[in-house]
């Protein structure tokens, strides 16, 4: 399946990758179904889906990847046909081979009637599958069966708590619906919120209610030991991108009783300088590159390593693929995630910040102990 191109190894592809915030793949109906640019955008715009994702370097650099990889024309179309041509379990499970994926946590909010479950992912797949808690999915399943938001918020710990026993972490998804700016409500804010909610029904959006279950979900993970992920920076365009700002984070960061939570800031795009800061002064906050790699442009993936690394402890920085549906942005995120740290990595020798055998270490770092470290309770 794969090219002459596609023999040689990158510097860091021996070593494999701990994929710390992902989602399921699709079930094999919507697979074959689906066009292959949707995959290639945060957009759900039909006009950028239809005209204008063929024009980002993001697209245009996988067609020449993905061209390699199964040995076929570079267009469209001839990816598309040879792919499809793959039975879809076997590919699946090849790609995450070729990928060197050695252990990945899947955050099943997303879709979950699309995607296969937690379970399926780990029945199919080749490698340990962990699951990841979405906090805002639990508190609106559990929204229509509670009259009040104390007794909601109470159930929800119960529910969280349980989780957490064998989950690898929780994840919040704040940003999208309030914004980071989160604060603890008064008593009557909160009733209102939650009166609101159970009127409107759908998606939750009503702050109060959300910042109180986010920090009721904060002194569970804190309790049990677990780190919380936060949705930071780009995403899709119902995110208000200036209240994905990780700045916003520093008074629950810095509240007494947080001081040993664990946070994780995914993505960071184009907040990458900012999420660096807070992880080089704030003990229990880390940062991940996941969506920046493989979505933006080689010089931007580059750009962003390094600057997560001007202020962080390396033992700080984290990568994932934060892939979803197909198995091949799996294999992107972290073919582009190795020659990203390799070009980066190299450039630190250059310029006298890391000897070789020290960037050789933090290579090993951020693709594997960080992650390993921070989340790697009962594993063996």
């Amino acid at each position: 399946m794969t090219g002459p191109e596609y023999a040689d190894a990158g510097r860091y592809d021996h070593l494999p990758l701990y994929d710390h915030h992902a989602h399921a793949l699709y079930h094999e109906a919507l697979w074959r179904a689906a066009p292959l640019g949707a995959y290639f955008t945060e957009a759900y715009d039909p006009v950028i889906l239809e005209r204008f994702v063929p024009d980002t370097l993001f697209f245009r650099r996988s067609l020449r990847d993905l061209a390699g990889l199964y040995g076929c024309a570079p267009t469209a179309e001839a990816i598309q046909e040879a792919r499809l041509g793959h039975g879809y379990l076997d590919l699946c499970a090849d790609l995450f081979r070729r990928a060197n994926i050695g252990r990945v946590l899947i955050d099943d909010g997303f879709w979950p009637d699309r995607l296969w479950s937690v379970g399926q992912m780990q029945e199919r797949l080749p490698l340990p599958v962990g699951w990841v808690v979405r906090i805002e999915s639990e508190l609106g399943t559990l929204l229509p069966d509670h009259d009040s938001a104390e007794a909601l918020l109470d159930a929800l710990e119960e529910r969280l708590r349980t989780a957490g026993q064998s989950a690898a972490a929780f994840k919040s998804i704040i940003a999208y619906r309030s914004g980071l700016d989160v604060t603890a409500p008064s008593g009557a804010e909160l009733e209102q919120g939650f009166a609101r909610a159970r009127k409107a029904g759908g998606q939750l959006r009503e702050k109060p209610l959300l910042d109180a279950a986010l920090l009721r979900a904060l002194h569970v993970a804190a309790d049990l030991g677990l780190p919380v992920q936060f949705h930071t920076g780009y995403g899709d365009p119902d995110l208000d991108l200036r209240l994905a700002n990780p700045l916003h984070l520093r008074a629950v960061i810095e509240a007494p009783e947080f001081r040993k939570a664990k946070v994780v800031l995914l993505h960071c795009y184009p907040y990458v300088r900012e999420a660096g800061y807070l992880a080089s002064v704030y003990g229990g906050v880390y940062l991940d590159l996941g969506l920046t790699i493989p979505y933006t442009s080689v010089a931007a993936m580059r750009t962003a390593l390094h600057e997560a690394l001007h202020l962080s402890p390396i033992s700080k920085v984290l990568i994932s693929t934060d892939a979803q549906r197909t198995p091949e942005l799996y294999w992107l995120a972290a073919r582009w995630a190795r020659r990203t740290l390799e070009a980066v990595l190299n450039q630190t020798t250059r310029g006298g910040d890391l000897s070789a055998a020290e960037a050789d270490w933090a290579a090993g770092r951020l693709l594997w102990h960080n992650a390993h470290e921070l989340y790697g309770r009962g594993e063996g």
